[in-house]
């Protein structure tokens, strides 16, 4: 019995370190092989946009026009593709049960449905929080919802897609990092 027990120990030890490990393998491959793609982001509600160390984001990427006559559920595993636009923005391209044969894709689920067949199919985007040090949280909050209000400058989310996951590399102001925005505003007296 006591062999049965040591053995479980040490399985227990070793999923503890092999299931994070995992993870932190699947987001890092990502960062270094995935896709580039630029989410623009658009405003979410003010009220709440930081939760501890992390700025709260919300994409106008995240609805497609569905093709044929497929009856989306909500929560439902979907497959979504995405290109360019003409601005360089990511656009969603299509979406699938089924993942694609080739090019990069998100695997994520269908968050709004509406009556109609032929209307938008909404879908989940799991890279809405952009983690910060904390001493720098609140300047970046400023910088982000003055970029927000002002129509001249442009918000997005750099983001590397391959294959099913998706990770969030950076905030970008008028093509400047969040983190050197704040910087330059630690410098800049006001």
């Amino acid at each position: 019995m006591k062999t049965f027990a040591i053995i479980l120990f040490v399985f227990m030890c070793v999923a503890q370190w092999v299931v994070p490990g995992k993870m932190i393998y699947d987001s890092e491959s990502v960062v270094t092989s995935g896709t580039v793609y630029k989410f623009k982001t658009q405003p979410i509600d003010p009220s709440d946009p930081f939760r501890g160390k992390y700025i709260t984001l919300s994409f106008e990427a995240n609805r497609i026009d569905p093709p044929g006559d497929h009856p989306w559920r909500y929560n439902e595993e979907v497959y979504v593709t995405f290109t360019q636009d003409s601005a360089g923005f990511a656009m969603p391209t299509s979406i699938s049960t089924t993942p694609p044969a080739e090019g990069a894709y998100l695997h994520t689920k269908v968050s709004y449905v509406d009556s109609g067949s032929s209307s938008p199919v909404g879908f989940e985007l799991p890279f809405d929080r952009f983690y910060l040090e904390e001493s720098k949280a609140s300047e970046a909050e400023k910088a982000y919802w003055e970029a927000q209000r002002d129509s001249t400058q442009v918000a997005y989310g750099v983001v590397r897609i391959g294959a099913g996951n998706a990770v969030l590399t950076d905030v970008m102001i008028n093509d400047r990092s969040i983190v050197e925005v704040v910087k330059a505003m630690n410098r800049t007296p006001e």
